[in-house]
């Protein structure tokens, strides 16, 4: 989720533009008009951290226990295994779909419970890592206070019985207006078939996942034709308001521009996902 890790040099990402129809022509509407459901821009704000780069600081003084994220249907995308493995393969072919995979793997917290990769549409995106990394020595607690480390927390669980309605985040202290929030990315659950913001964190050597193995198992269970992408306006509004300015941010962007299509029947944007194995 952090836009620091892995540090991401402009160019190893960098596409050039493809020719592709104005998001004008796709959507039905103004897509500046549509709604934006997400209670993080009212406590939190994208900033230039020093050092850092991208970061998410508080708009207020937030006291401890502040709630200041809540997730609901419109600022969270969920992608099951099938959805990546036709990702990472459309990526193979296709430099928008690989810069895609590659925001999914930075940005996206892994559910155990609805074994889903949730990749966030608002600024979520740009929380931190604020606790030292594996192999280092943790530094005391005053210590991490005064450097402004791990002064929020994620948590909750599914009210519902297909949405992450009601994960949440809040201030573990009080954090003064204008500190960035930062979250300790250990306490992520690692998923077995995508890579995460967590496993960057992994120290040299740690076993890596076979994707070649999990992309044909996949494959053979559950089929590899029809593989779509669904958004509705209320995500667009939510994901065209966040923080886009380097291409990795604008990835999901690229690639309704060229395969997303509007299905009025659904009230829905579908994105299909070339899937070759």
């Amino acid at each position: 989720m952090s836009s620091t890790l892995p540090k991401a040099p402009d160019h190893p990402f960098k596409m050039l533009q493809p020719k592709t129809r104005k998001l004008s022509s796709i959507l039905p509407g103004d897509v500046s008009t549509y709604p934006q459901n997400t209670v993080i821009t009212k406590y939190a704000r994208l900033s230039h951290i020093p050092s850092m780069g991208l970061g998410l600081t508080a708009t207020q003084d937030l006291p401890a226990g502040t709630t200041w994220y809540l997730a609901t249907v419109d600022n969270y995308l969920p992608i099951p295994k099938r959805t990546f493995t036709a990702i990472r393969q459309a990526g193979k072919r296709n430099p928008e779909w690989e810069i895609f995979k590659k925001s999914i793997e930075i940005y996206s917290v892994y559910s155990e419970r609805w074994d889903t990769v949730n990749f966030s549409l608002d600024n979520l995106r740009f929380l931190n890592h604020g606790i030292v990394e594996r192999g280092q020595k943790e530094e005391d607690e005053q210590q991490q206070e005064e450097d402004g480390m791990g002064n929020v927390d994620i948590g909750g669980t599914a009210v519902t019985e297909d949405t992450m309605v009601g994960w949440s985040a809040w201030t573990t202290r009080d954090v003064k207006e204008g500190e960035q929030l930062v979250f300790n990315y250990l306490q992520f659950k690692d998923c077995p078939w995508a890579n995460g913001c967590k496993r960057f964190l992994m120290p040299d050597g740690d076993e890596e996942i076979d994707f070649e193995a999990l992309d044909k198992e996949t494959a053979c269970e559950e089929g590899t034709s029809n593989v779509e992408i669904l958004l509705t306006r209320e995500q667009l509004g939510v994901y065209v308001d966040s923080g886009l300015e380097r291409d990795i941010d604008k990835a999901l962007m690229m690639v309704i521009a060229k395969w997303g299509v509007w299905d009025e029947g659904r009230g829905v944007l579908v994105i299909k996902v070339p899937f070759e194995v």
